[in-house]
């Protein structure tokens, strides 16, 4: 990874709010960010273009699952599900 201009970590969204796009988006930033990398660094690391990720960061729609997967594997994410209750 090239140096250049140190990148600011950004806080991640509350837990407590629901899951969407644009949360989601938030939170990939959040932990790329707090690991120091940049967009384009990322993006290359991901094997996307610089950006799709900036599409996603900022919770557009149109993004396919598996990309985003892609993405939280590679920072080191995963997404969990719960048990809910059938009745």
């Amino acid at each position: 990874m090239e140096k250049g201009k140190k990148v600011k970590p950004t806080q991640p969204p509350s837990f407590k709010e629901p899951i969407n796009l644009e949360n989601i988006g938030k939170f990939i930033k959040s932990r790329r960010t707090q690991q120091g990398l940049n967009t384009l660094d990322t993006a290359m690391l991901c094997n996307i273009s610089a950006h799709t990720l900036n599409k996603i960061e900022n919770g557009f729609e149109g993004v396919r699952l598996n990309t985003l997967l892609q993405i939280m594997e590679a920072l080191g994410m995963e997404m969990n599900m719960k048990e809910w209750d059938s009745n």
